[in-house]
């Protein structure tokens, strides 16, 4: 999997207190990893050798030799600094409008950079192919995912695909009730833990309908229930001021989305047509 010590961020409060005390370890100092055998670096750390075992096999390693090949791998990339993620779950407001400026842009820089490296074009390309060729579309997320959801409603109706948003989730369910395997549910939450989104994705999966998520890197419920999950880094904490750069990456995601459907299909006509009639100009 791209991206271990992103992995290690979002997946520390599911550790036990011991393991908990090897993943703050490895993000303050990461480099240390890569320095040391597992018996050294317990030492160092002032934990046991299995105890770093048992951490690796939590993060879905086979033991210390790939997580120190992993950690190589992010420390060698240009657009990947642990401390900017850590930055990112901090929720203390800067004391001045240019540090606001600041930390935001380097936020949104730094989540960006994590982004292009979950990309998969595979999953991509399916979720195309499921959008392309689906009866019904429905779309559905909570607050800020749902905007999101919006946009690519927005997107995909100038194209020509039929879809559907609705922010009244009972309204979606008694949808959903009478689709099936020709139908797809394209569904929006960072956190992957909305009940509202949960409920509906379950109605989903027992009449076979296609489901694509969009939701942070990780085990979560939503990203289980999926067909097709397209995954977006971990940037901010579940409690927090309000949805930043995670709604700028599902935003990303679906641009990404939407180009390969305009490459896929010929639509020059089409936009041109939807642009002439929103316009207001007489033609």
């Amino acid at each position: 999997m791209n991206g271990t010590l992103l992995k290690i961020v979002q997946n520390r409060e599911i550790c036990s207190l011991k393991e908990r005390k090897v993943a703050d370890a490895i993000l303050s100092d990461p480099s240390c990893v890569l320095t040391r055998t597992i018996t050294e670096y317990a030492e160092y750390i002032g934990t046991s050798p299995s105890t770093i075992t048992r951490f690796c096999h939590r993060m879905e390693l086979s033991g210390y030799p790939e997580l120190r090949l992993s950690i190589a791998k992010d420390n060698s990339s240009p657009n990947f600094t642990v401390g900017s993620i850590s930055k990112q779950y901090d929720e203390t407001v800067p004391d001045s409008t240019e540090k606001i400026i600041e930390e935001v842009v380097a936020n949104a820089y730094s989540s960006i950079g994590q982004l292009n490296r979950l990309f998969s074009p595979s999953y991509l390309e399916k979720a195309v192919s499921l959008i392309s060729e689906s009866r019904h579309i429905i779309l559905c997320g909570v607050g800020a995912s749902g905007i999101v959801a919006k946009d690519f409603h927005q997107k995909l109706c100038r194209i020509g695909i039929s879809s559907h948003y609705d922010d009244d989730f009972d309204l979606i369910k008694v949808q959903v009730t009478s689709y099936d395997e020709r139908d797809l549910v394209i569904a929006f939450s960072y956190s992957g833990a909305k009940p509202e989104i949960k409920g509906i994705l379950k109605i989903a999966k027992r009449k076979n309908v296609n489901i694509i998520a969009v939701t942070k890197a990780g085990g979560n419920p939503i990203s289980s229930l999926s067909d097709v999950n397209l995954q977006v880094a971990p940037s901010e904490a579940l409690v927090r001021n309000g949805a930043t750069v995670s709604r700028l990456q599902m935003l990303l995601v679906v641009d990404v989305l939407y180009q390969m459907l305009l490459r896929k299909f010929s639509t020059s006509n089409t936009l041109m047509e939807t642009w002439n009639n929103v316009s207001g100009e007489e033609r």
